[in-house]
């Protein structure tokens, strides 16, 4: 991957990344895990923003 991409390992968070309106540019299955996937999207700030809130509303649904 370039340093213009990131790596998702978590599922749940390719939703909520998905879900607000960023595009998976790849998915692929883990080299270390052959049962889990990898999902790769565009790095931007707004991007890490969006992760960063998703703990907030992770946290509230859970509750």
């Amino acid at each position: 991957m370039n340093n213009q991409t990131i790596v998702i390992t978590q599922s749940r968070m390719a939703g909520w990344l998905m879900f607000n309106r960023f595009h998976k540019v790849d998915e692929k299955v883990d080299l270390k895990d052959s049962n889990r996937k990898i999902y790769i999207f565009k790095d931007s700030a707004e991007i890490r923003e969006v992760m960063s809130k998703y703990n907030e509303y992770k946290n509230l649904i859970e509750q």
